[in-house]
């Protein structure tokens, strides 16, 4: 590491070890981050950030398999991937064994902060795995809850970011796994400002049938709307007293415009699926490299509206190649009153590469006007 790269190394791990972060300060951080990523040293808070949803797209698994395939022979980040593996399940006896060998070697739970489970593991006695009850042959048990994202619902919206004045009541959406066998599971969840709790703990018994990809927790809000104030949210789901997610959500004040705003241009840019990275901002293109293609950004190029608004923006992509539909949703944008250009993106994560060819988008600006065009993933 060079001494300029050590500087601002050093300056955004300080900033990282700084209590009370609001999830405005972890995009900021995650984004800064991501210019360093040729570090290795970088590298642990960038799979943290992106294993808790901080600043950045929650993707647990992903991160927690790079975590894996990187942590030979390094106690730091052994210590951290079973440290992780505890957030998700603090009941889980390999981990806590496994952890308390990396204590003892020096492991120290830097990347985590307040989150990691040293001291817990710490005071847990190593247990003996209990073996497997025997299973007679072909009997269906596969029962398991495999967590896939989560997002929210309410007043006809869905999504991650919302407005206040729209929504009465909010619930989460859990998706999972297809179910390969009837369980019946009990749902505690909580909605949490920063360290606070905002809302009370809502709980559910639900009844999963074989297929089922999705169940729903009970909703906060009130009747007269604008329960939700100016900032970002967590909401947090405890499944059966031991696997707890937690998904980060947007409210901004005001309602949405449904007329929208009066768009100059659509201009398209290639970054990261995480977020767009700066240096990716300008760089304007309709052709792409598929082996590095993560998200294709959409640019509004708008004048200063003189007022904060938001807006919808229903995004349509299809292939037409094969004649498939890559993308159908709506985003809700929110811009403030100085600003120019805002943006938003689509694509594939966890490293799965687009398919070649000719895709045609079509961006409908609230009730106003429509852009089209194409691309080339070649």
């Amino acid at each position: 590491m060079d001494i300029f790269d050590q500087y601002i190394f050093e300056e955004l791990v300080s900033e990282y070890e700084r209590s009370g972060l609001t999830n405005d300060d972890y995009e900021e951080l995650y984004v800064r981050f991501c210019n360093l990523n040729y570090l290795e040293e970088v590298k642990p808070y960038l799979l943290v950030m992106r294993y808790l949803g901080l600043g950045a797209p929650a993707e647990p698994d992903a991160a927690l398999n790079e975590l894996k395939e990187i942590m030979e022979d390094n106690i730091e980040l052994t210590g951290l991937y079973y440290d992780l593996k505890l957030c998700t399940n603090s009941q889980n006896t390999g981990a806590i064994v496994e952890l308390r060998r990396s204590i003892e070697d020096g492991y120290c739970g830097k990347y985590l902060k307040n989150r990691s489970n040293i001291s817990s593991a710490e005071k847990v006695s190593k247990e003996e795995k209990k073996p497997s009850t025997p299973v007679a042959d072909n009997t269906v048990v596969d029962d398991t809850i495999h967590y896939k994202y989560m997002r929210f619902e309410g007043c006809g919206y869905s999504g991650l970011y919302f407005t206040s004045g729209d929504i009465d009541y909010l619930n989460a959406k859990v998706f999972i796994e297809p179910m390969k066998a009837t369980r019946k599971i009990s749902i505690r969840s909580q909605i949490f400002a920063g360290d606070d709790a905002f809302s009370k703990v809502f709980s559910d018994e639900i009844t999963l049938k074989p297929g089922d990809t999705w169940f729903t927790t009970t909703g906060w809000g009130n009747k007269n709307y604008n329960c939700y104030g100016n900032r970002t949210y967590q909401w947090r789901v405890e499944i059966d007293g031991a696997e707890v997610y937690c998904q980060d959500f947007r409210f901004y004040t005001g309602k949405i415009d449904k007329y929208g705003i009066p768009v100059k241009n659509v201009v398209l840019f290639a970054s990261k699926a995480s977020g767009a990275v700066e240096k990716d901002w300008n760089n304007y293109s309709s052709t792409f490299d598929s082996n590095t293609l993560e998200y294709v950004y959409f640019k509004l190029l708008f004048n200063q509206q003189g007022q904060e608004k938001n807006f919808q923006v229903h995004i349509k992509v299809d292939n037409l190649e094969n004649g498939t539909e890559f993308y159908n949703g709506t985003s809700l944008f929110h811009i403030e009153s100085n600003w120019d250009s805002s943006w938003t993106g689509v694509g594939l994560n966890n490293g799965k590469k687009w398919d070649k060819g000719l895709y045609k988008y079509t961006l409908k600006i609230g009730s106003g006007s429509t852009f089209e065009g194409t691309f080339t993933v070649y």
